[in-house]
Formats: structure tokens, C-alpha cells, sequence
């Protein structure tokens, strides 16, 4: 006899429940008996080893004998097999202990646990709680509980939300098997999921009102909040679940739940919808607005009102329901009322999120054409980011200003210079290159407003005044790359990544106005011959190497501004070395004909190495035109040889 046909015959008893008392015998008579209780039957679509045909059938002390004859029941209790479910669902990947308990026979998965050292939750399914509750099968639920199988609290279920089995019952709203939990010992205000939420949360998060009311009973707390700091009462609103947020809100005395409720009244608006014709969220926001009032009035709570700001037309928050009752059908006026909430409660906290909205709002505004409204707001929210100790930037000012000047739109020179002077905000002095390149795009952008032929003097005086006060402050990039080097550097032009197409449609580099404009008005502190430290460049150094059609007209303005023609780079390199085009190379060797006698002087005492330093002091101008003379590349060299 084949092993397939023996193998058939034990199917057959195990199936009939050893009627004959044989399965003992015709085991202990196998070669290989571990190789026959691990087999897996492929049978009706189904596929099980004898263990799990006997946990389905119920068959117990069948399930003992086969249990008595491996000689290693931990493996053979863990092979999983596929079938039917009680309710004729397809089940995969389940075990024997599994089955049984969804066939109900607590006996025999009680000796699954004792004899065969099952685990309850090895599995790649669910835990067996999760998979009970999932099911609604209390009676399994109780064996797992009342046998101390399991712990309520600390089994999770392995998806992505890893609820644990309160929190589980709780989202699906199943009363009776959290009353039971809760019962049992459930700790009702356990943290627990990816969002440290509670029981309480994710039965107000479905709606779940009966669920609700079995854990308040229970003593859960309406006030924890979750990760992202939401409370169960903000879940309810926030999903529509209205019956259970005002359940919730009755229950809370807390004056900060009025915040809250009007911080949810905005969200129903905020951010601006992509569907500005549909009024249903401006509805939600009033009725819960109305609510808000009436609860403060109620508790004689209120509000602390901000001054008014340019940036929402100077209006200010409702104090009562009669003034909200005046704004409730004006959509756009309700917007603002939101923005003025939000910077109320949420300005004190410092949340970053507090200015989004503000952004995404000042797109819609520059949708609508209305640029100075934008820019007004968006000033005010660099402001507010200022306020909360948050990086700002000013690349969407020169977004707006770019987008302006390509739709031929009037620039207000007064607004454009209120803009300007954030360049000297306590935020933006940090040491970093997008602050000092924001800034020569706005002396760009200056160059192209005093082209506007309607310009008063004062107007341009006081654009000259700016320039003069951005040099005046000498700041550098990283690298030690001055205004000078930025505005004649293509790869400022390159480093434009915001909006870039747009911006740079407009803005060029390098530029000649923009380097006339900084050596004109900013002489007494720009220093032409200043080096970074990537390359020891000058200024001249960098634009010799361009091509660009405005390069030539550069060098000529900076070598009358008095930019040195021999300082040498890291690399030994003069501009006339640099140069990359024929027509730079004929401009700089036409200068290089008349170096000064300083020039060759300092030459002279770099070249026979005299010390120089011990005769002028290191910061003054001589010792520093000495040091432009192939200083930098000497040093370099040294470094060099030092690293290796």
C-alpha cells in the first residue's frame, strides 16, 4: 500500500471521528508518522492537515491522539491550511486552534493550547481577539478572556491602524462586546494605534453614539487628545458625526473646548475649498459658530481680540452672536473671521500650521488679480513665522513681484519697499545663501520699478536708500559670496528654484543693472575685490568666465569701479586666465596693459615671499591688496600639500 492511499484512510477516520478506534494503531505502525501528520490534503478547494479536519469537526480526543503521536506538536499546531469559515467565507492561512475556535469547540482548542502548545496569536491573520471581535463572536471573545489566554489591552490588531481590542470594538460599534470588555477589565482611556488615540476616539471617529455612552459610563475621559492633538469631540465634528460631538460637548466644562469647537468650526472652511460655489461648509461653520456663542455666553467667556491688521481689511472678531449674525450669508468675510480665530488660539502655541491657510489664501487672491492684498497678507504671515520662532523666506515676494511685472501690472513703490526692508528683519540675518539671493533678486526687481515712468523722486530716493542700507550691512553667503559676486554670477540665475520658469522669465544673471545699482549706491561698502572662499574668486573673476551677452558691459563697470585685473584665485588664476570667450580675453589683456605700479609691487613682494605681515597689520587695506596678488593661491597650495 502507497502512502498516498494510507494517507487517504487516516483522512477518512479522522473525519469520522475514529469510530473504530483504529487511528491509534494505524499511527504507531507508520514509518514516518510526522511526515503523515504534516501533510496537507487537498480536498473540495480546501487545503488541511488531519489536525485541522479534526479541530473543524470537533473531534477532541482525535485531536489528542494525533497531538500524542508528533514528535514536535509546537510545528505541527502551527501549519496553516485554507477553508471555509462557519458563515462559508473563504478563511487563509489559518490554524488549527483558529478553526476550532470558530467552530466553536472550546474543548478541544483548550487542548490545542495545553497539549499542543499552541500560541494564541501565531498567525499571520489577525490575533484570534481581533479576528473574534471582527466577527462579532462573543462566545469566543469570553473563552479567550475568561481562560486568561489573552490581554485585553495589549492585543493589537496587526493592520495598519493597530487598534487594540477596546479600541477595535469601539470603531466597529459593537455594544455588547465592549460593555463585556469593559467588564472584563478593559482599561478605558488606554493609548493605544498609530495615533495614541483611545477607545473613546475611534467610537466618536465612526459615530458610534451607543458605544460612546458605554465608556463615558465607564468613566473614559472626553478630553484626552491623540497625537495630533485631537480630542474625541474634534474627531466627531471633524467627520460629521454631530450627534456624538454634542453628546461629548455637553459632558465638557473646560472653557479651552470652546477654542477647540471654533477651531473646528474653521477647518469646515479653512483651507479654501477647490468648490468656492458650494455653500454647505460655510452652513457648518455658522451652526457650529452659533453654538460656540451661545456656550460663551452661557459661561460669560470672552474673547481676547487682536488689534486690527492691514492683512484682513482692518476687521476684527466677533465678540457676540448678534455681530456674527451679521456676517453669516458674506462667505468672504466669514473666511477672514476664520483666519482671526486661528491666529487668536493657535498664534500662542507657536503651531507652524497657523499660517498655511495664509498662503494658500494669498494664491487665491493673486487668482483673483489682486496682488497688494496677497502681498499684504503674506507680510503679515513672514511676521507671524517671525513671531513663532519659524524659518521665513521672502521667494514668494519675488514670485509676486516677477508675476506682476510679466502681466504688466503697477508695482507700489511705498508697498514694494515694505517688502524690501524684511531683508533686514532679525529672521533674515541668518547665514544662509537663499536670504542674500532673495535680496538681489529684489534689487533686480528695484532696477525694474525705477524704470516705472510715474516714479516721484522721494519714491526713487528711498529704493536708493535700501540698496545703500543692504550694502551698507556687508552680509555674505555661506561661502563668503557677496552681493557683488551674486549679481554678476550666472549661478544665481541657476539657483532660482522657486517658481523657477516664472522668475526666471524675468530675472537674469548676470546682471548689469543690478551691479550698477549696488556700485553706485552702495560704493562706501562694497568691496569690488572681495574673494569667496570656494574658489578665492573676485567678482571679476566670476563674470569673466561668462558668456552672456551682458558680461562684457560688467567688467568694464567693474573695472572702473576699481576691480583689480591680476588678483589671483585658489587656482593661480587672474580674470584674464578665467576668461572663456575670445572677446573677454581681448577686453581683459586690453587692461592688463596698464597694471599699476602698486600692482607690480605687491607682485614683486608675494613672489620673493617677503614678510610683509609684521610691517602693516593684518586688516589693513595694504596687507589685504598684497594678499589679492597670488596670496590666495599659495595658500591654497600649502593647504593642499598639508591634507596630503
Amino acid at each position: 500500500m502507497n502512502d498516498l492511499t494510507v494517507y487517504d484512510e487516516l483522512y477518512a477516520i479522522v473525519c469520522q471521528g475514529d469510530l473504530s478506534n483504529q487511528l491509534d494503531a494505524r499511527l504507531k505502525v507508520l514509518p514516518d508518522v510526522d511526515k503523515a501528520l504534516e501533510h496537507v490534503y487537498q480536498r473540495d478547494n480546501q487545503q488541511r492537515t488531519l489536525l485541522i479536519v479534526a479541530a473543524l469537526h470537533g473531534h477532541e480526543l482525535v485531536a489528542r491522539i494525533l497531538l500524542s503521536h508528533s514528535s514536535n506538536v509546537r510545528n505541527l499546531v502551527k501549519i496553516t491550511g485554507n477553508t471555509y469559515d462557519i458563515k462559508g467565507k473563504r478563511a487563509l492561512l489559518v490554524t488549527a486552534l483558529w478553526c476550532a475556535c470558530d467552530r466553536g469547540h472550546y474543548k478541544l482548542a483548550q487542548t490545542l493550547i495545553d497539549v499542543g502548545q499552541a500560541c494564541i496569536d501565531d498567525s499571520s491573520r489577525n490575533p484570534l481577539l481581533i479576528e473574534a471581535i471582527n466577527n462579532e463572536r462573543l462566545d469566543t471573545i469570553q473563552f479567550l478572556i475568561e481562560n486568561d489566554h489573552v490581554d485585553i489591552n495589549e492585543t493589537t490588531e496587526y493592520e495598519y491602524r493597530k487598534y487594540n481590542s477596546l479600541m477595535f470594538a469601539a470603531a466597529l460599534g459593537q455594544t455588547q462586546i465592549v460593555a463585556y470588555l469593559v467588564e472584563k477589565g478593559a482599561k478605558v482611556d488606554y493609548l493605544g494605534g498609530v495615533n495614541s488615540g483611545t477607545a473613546l476616539g475611534c467610537a466618536a471617529l465612526h459615530g458610534h453614539l451607543e458605544v460612546v455612552k458605554i465608556l463615558c459610563s465607564a468613566g473614559a475621559c472626553p478630553n484626552i487628545k491623540n497625537r495630533h492633538g485631537e480630542t474625541p469631540m474634534i474627531l466627531a465634528y471633524k467627520n460629521g458625526q454631530f450627534d456624538v460631538a454634542e453628546y461629548l460637548l455637553d459632558l465638557t466644562q473646560n472653557d479651552l473646548y470652546i477654542d477647540e469647537l471654533e477651531l473646528i468650526a474653521c477647518s469646515f472652511i479653512i483651507p479654501p475649498r477647490n468648490n468656492d460655489n458650494d455653500p454647505s461648509p460655510f452652513v457648518k461653520m455658522v451652526n457650529l459658530m452659533r453654538k460656540s456663542f451661545k456656550i460663551r455666553e452661557a459661561r460669560y467667556c470672552p474673547k481676547i481680540i487682536m488689534k486690527p491688521v492691514t492683512a484682513y481689511n482692518f476687521e476684527t472678531e466677533c465678540q457676540t452672536l448678534k455681530e456674527f449674525d451679521k456676517i453669516q450669508d458674506d462667505h468672504d468675510r466669514l473666511f477672514i473671521e476664520a483666519l482671526l480665530i486661528r491666529e487668536r488660539i493657535l498664534l500662542p502655541k507657536k503651531l507652524k500650521g497657523l499660517c498655511e491657510p495664509l498662503l494658500m489664501f494669498g494664491e487665491k487672491l493673486i487668482e483673483k488679480g489682486d496682488y497688494e492684498s496677497c502681498i499684504r497678507l503674506w507680510e503679515h504671515t513672514f511676521y507671524l513665522y517671525q513671531l513663532m520662532n519659524h524659518e521665513t523666506s521672502l521667494h514668494r515676494f519675488v514670485w509676486i513681484f516677477c508675476k506682476m511685472l510679466a502681466t504688466h501690472v503697477s508695482i507700489s513703490p511705498q508697498l514694494f519697499l515694505q517688502i524690501c526692508r524684511l531683508t533686514s528683519e532679525p529672521s533674515q540675518k541668518q547665514n544662509a545663501s537663499h536670504y542674500i539671493k532673495n535680496t538681489v533678486c529684489l534689487v533686480t526687481i528695484a532696477a525694474k520699478i525705477l524704470d516705472q515712468e510715474k516714479l516721484t523722486k522721494a519714491e526713487r530716493l528711498s529704493i536708493y536708500e535700501w540698496i545703500s542700507d543692504i550694502c551698507r550691512e556687508k552680509r555674505t553667503t555661506p561661502y563668503r559670496q557677496t552681493l557683488l559676486h551674486l549679481s554678476v554670477n550666472e549661478q544665481t540665475h541657476l539657483d532660482i528654484n522657486y517658481r523657477a520658469s516664472e522668475i526666471r522669465q524675468i530675472l537674469s544673471f548676470p546682471n548689469l543693472v543690478t551691479t550698477q545699482l549696488l556700485l553706485t549706491h552702495g560704493s562706501r561698502w562694497i568691496n569690488c575685490d572681495a574673494v569667496d572662499i570656494l574658489n578665492g574668486d573676485t567678482a571679476l573673476h566670476i563674470v569673466s568666465q561668462s558668456n552672456k551677452p551682458e558680461a562684457l558691459s560688467i567688467v568694464k563697470l567693474l573695472l572702473n569701479a576699481g576691480a583689480h585685473i591680476d588678483c589671483r584665485n585658489k587656482h593661480n588664476k587672474t580674470p584674464f586666465d578665467s576668461a572663456k570667450t575670445i572677446e573677454m580675453k581681448n577686453l581683459l589683456q586690453r587692461q592688463q596693459a596698464s597694471v599699476s605700479l602698486k600692482c607690480l609691487c605687491a607682485c614683486y613682494i608675494v613672489e620673493k615671499q617677503i614678510n610683509y605681515e609684521f610691517i602693516w597689520r593684518k586688516d589693513t587695506k595694504l596687507n589685504t591688496f598684497i594678499y589679492l596678488h597670488d596670496c590666495i593661491a599659495k595658500q591654497n597650495i600649502t593647504s593642499l600639500d598639508s591634507k596630503e
